[in-house]
């Protein structure tokens, strides 16, 4: 019996211990997770934004982070976006585009690797959201304050090794003109 307690007791110890381990790295983080720590992040700021997991910017992640990293590299020849034609395409940033003039659309990558929950908010509020959306030159009025977000995991090299990175897609509708301007019709 003695023996029988010994061993459960260490197969416990040893489940706990890999149940710790499994939410270290990149990979344990979920859009949810992103999304609650920097509606965190945005509160302790003082801003009245929310962010909210959904599946449609997740795809959008998804769908750039199956591209090749040298297709994802490339500028557009004409100068008018910094974004690679087929990242503009995936986003519905092209000419006709479903984003094009319809929904401020934020874009990037941040390390994913050894940082977490908050040190990856932390990147995606500093690194993507602190600059003005990809297509913000297009549109008229400010972003909704709820903001819908995607990421997906991929690798990049960079400094020569591979490393984990989220892309992360951020969308939002544009504010109405009367919730812009109350009580003007």
């Amino acid at each position: 019996m003695k023996m029988l307690k010994k061993l459960l007791a260490i197969v416990l110890t040893g489940a706990m211990a890999l149940t710790l381990l499994t939410a270290c790295g990149g990979n344990a983080v979920r859009d949810k997770n992103i999304a609650d720590a920097l509606n965190d992040i945005a509160k302790a700021k003082g801003e009245k934004v929310t962010f909210t997991p959904r599946a449609k910017e997740r795809e959008l992640a998804k769908k750039i982070a199956e591209l090749s990293e040298k297709e994802r590299s490339k500028t557009k020849e004409d100068g008018n976006n910094k974004l690679p034609k087929k990242v503009m395409e995936i986003l519905g940033l092209n000419k006709g585009g479903a984003n094009e003039e319809s929904c401020f659309v934020w874009y990037g990558a941040v390390f994913a690797d050894e940082i977490g929950v908050t040190g990856q908010a932390y990147n995606v509020m500093n690194n993507i959201l602190s600059k003005d959306a990809v297509n913000a030159d297009k549109l008229e009025g400010e972003p909704a304050d709820i903001r819908y977000i995607g990421t997906a995991l991929d690798t990049l090299t960079i400094y020569g090794k591979q490393t984990t990175v989220r892309i992360i897609v951020v969308t939002a509708p544009v504010k109405s003109q009367e919730s812009q301007n109350p009580g003007k019709a």
